[in-house]
């Protein structure tokens, strides 16, 4: 279910299935057993809040969505006929119950004040019957019968073995430095029961679990950067078939790869993790045989992969399903070691892990032990020899493009993709790591929604072909089920904050500006947006200009005091000081004994026959401005 809270305390959002399930199939198994499948997903959708077809069903929450999927057991055997059996006494007694199996990526949740995790996003695997889903209203829809079993074709084997052939399992949850094959080369060498072609990849650095690694996620790219300054593009070849031994998750089938310079980029690369907080994370488990791993237990008789050139100008830094390409931007120029992959059973077989483990401890002992015992002086001094006579040292070193650089660039490149016309505009409503939500829009026609994949390379974005979806505005409160946002909330979210943000963002810079002049080019984007405002209506002045009459100043009233914030005239009343007979004159006989007369704050003013007290003006401004102060 979605949009509710379970009994794990994780709400799945609406839509939050929709990226994983137009990415990979989904599997079913029993018990969530992966040694255990039962038979095949048939078809698997996401149901909003609201759908029609929940009418159907008795008492179902109207904030509720669900994640619905049509399911095939395998009648051929013995298993799946004892399940479907399970799950069809199940359903007639009303206790049939689902779960998923699934993983979160990194950024695909976040946590409420009262503990819900709301997940946005995940990568779904898999479906099970289970004794009891995370969520009590989980249930089968309907069970039918396929063919009658008597009418099936039944076989045997002889022995309980089960063959799973497997893609790689850190695919989609680990951590890693790679260089992915292209995808000309990749369909042509990915095998159907094993590992997808978008994920063939060489591994230069494997770092396990990326749920495990320390630090922020653009930490390790980062790093990887500045290891890649100034490195050259590799070209070589491909080809060939291997395995190498099996370690428990099957026999690993691969093609080896032959690029001269690949072995000493990954080993600067090893190296400068190796003196970072990431080195605990570091695998270092079997020396380096380049090689893209095909899957694990295929077939003995999957054929050699023939000789295929190969070039690899991008290296990725993987961490789980995020992936950042670094460009290898120097001369495409071989480097110098030419030996040729040695595919003979001693040379692919590993050594043992004990004792590459123990070896490699006593050389970080004996370095570390080394550089405790040198000076500081004769490090400074190994440092400046290597710097060449003559050569400029720049301070500043360059950063990766930041967030903002990348939702800048990719929501350009996709208004020159959808929104080339006069009369057409296009809004960058959410900027994922691997493709952009974009609404459409064109003069008073509904507003088109797009999930545009792109990849950025450099300076450069590269867009895939947008895909229409539908966006939907849910409310998620703290406390309660989430439900769809009526008209006002929608406009709320996908209009007003999103407008007031950027022009906040916009008015603290313009403060911040050190002159007029600078801000200058501004002058014909603001205009746009008076215009824009304008034609919605929404007339914007200088604010008080309706009331610019009622609010002048009187001719000749003097000036605030300074400082205090205080608008003071030397007349503080609304009308003159006289009894509106037009007789009496300016000048009043004032009593001598009262002459001195003071109010009752010590201010010193005049006393009239009339009883009243005429104030001095510049004093009662000095006691104000005290006051204020």
């Amino acid at each position: 279910m979605t949009g509710v809270v379970d009994e794990v305390a994780d709400l799945i959002t609406p839509g939050a299935f929709a990226h994983t399930l137009a990415t990979r199939p989904v599997k079913t198994v029993w018990h969530h057993s992966w040694t255990d499948p039962i038979g095949v997903v048939l078809e698997i959708s996401e149901w909003r809040p609201g759908d029609a077809r929940f009418a159907t069903i008795p008492n179902w929450p109207a904030e509720a969505g669900a994640l619905v999927a049509t399911v095939q057991f395998n009648l051929r055997t013995q298993r799946g006929r004892d399940v479907y059996e399970q799950v069809r006494q199940w359903h007639e007694h009303g206790e049939a119950a689902f779960s998923i199996g699934y993983r979160v990526p990194p950024s695909g949740a976040t946590k409420r004040s009262d503990g819900v995790r709301l997940i946005h996003k995940l990568d779904l695997y898999e479906v099970s019957p289970v004794l009891h889903g995370a969520h009590p209203m989980t249930r089968s829809l309907e069970v039918k019968a396929g063919a009658d079993a008597s009418e099936l074709e039944r076989k045997t084997t002889t022995g309980g073995h089960l063959e799973l052939k497997t893609a790689e399992p850190q695919v989609g949850r680990g951590a890693m430095v790679a260089l992915y094959v292209p995808g000309e080369i990749a369909d042509r060498i990915a095998h159907r029961e094993g590992t997808s072609a978008r994920d063939l990849h060489v591994t230069l650095a494997d770092l396990g679990d990326a749920d495990r690694l320390p630090g922020h996620p653009d930490d390790l790219t980062d790093l990887v950067a500045t290891v890649l300054e100034s490195a050259s593009p590799l070209t070589g070849r491909i080809g060939g078939i291997g395995r190498f031994p099996d370690m428990g998750a099957g026999e690993p089938v691969f093609v080896p790869v032959d690029v001269p310079g690949l072995a000493s980029l990954r080993q600067r690369i090893v190296e400068r993790i190796e003196s970072s907080p990431f080195a605990s994370s570091l695998s270092a488990d079997h020396d380096f045989t380049p090689h893209i791993t095909l899957g694990y237990g295929l077939p003995l008789d999957t054929a050699p992969a023939p000789p295929i050139p190969i070039t690899f100008d991008t290296v990725h830094v993987v961490r789980g399903r995020d992936s950042t390409p670094v460009r290898l931007r120097g001369p495409l120029a071989p480097a110098q070691d030419t030996s040729p992959v040695e595919m003979s059973p001693s040379s692919l077989a590993p050594a043992p892990a004990e004792e590459k483990s123990a070896r490699r401890a006593v050389r970080r002992a004996l370095a570390a032990s080394r550089q405790a015992s040198r000076s500081a002086r004769a490090t400074v001094l190994e440092a400046k020899s290597r710097i060449p006579t003559g050569d400029t040292v720049s301070p500043v070193q360059p950063l990766p493009a930041s967030y903002e650089d990348i939702r800048e660039r990719v929501g350009s490149a996709v208004r020159g993709l959808l929104a080339p016309e006069d009369g057409t505009w296009c809004c960058v409503e959410a900027t994922y790591p691997d493709r952009a939500i974009v609404s459409v829009h064109q003069g008073d026609a509904g507003a088109r929604t797009y999930a545009v994949p792109y990849d950025v390379t450099g300076t450069e974005v590269s867009l895939g072909t947008p895909e229409p979806v539908e966006l939907a505005t849910v409310v998620i409160p703290e406390h309660g089920s989430a439900r769809p946002a009526d008209s006002a909330e929608t406009a709320d979210n996908l209009v007003v904050r999103p407008a007031v943000r950027a022009l906040s963002e916009a008015t603290v810079r313009v403060q911040a500006a050190d002159s007029a002049e600078r801000l200058e080019p501004i002058r014909a984007s603001v205009s746009d947006l008076l215009d824009a405002l304008s034609a919605k209506g929404l007339d914007i002045g200088p604010e008080g200009d309706e009331d610019e009459d009622e609010a002048a100043e009187p001719a000749g009233a003097p000036a605030a005091v300074a400082g205090n914030g205080i608008d003071l005239w030397d007349d503080p009343y609304d009308e003159p000081h006289d009894d509106g007979d037009g007789d009496e004159p300016d000048d009043v006989d004032e009593d001598p004994e009262d002459d001195e007369a003071r109010d009752g704050d010590g201010v010193q003013g005049e006393s009239g026959d009339d009883g009243t007290v005429r104030l001095d003006a510049t004093e009662v401004k000095a006691r104000l401005a005290a006051i204020q102060l």
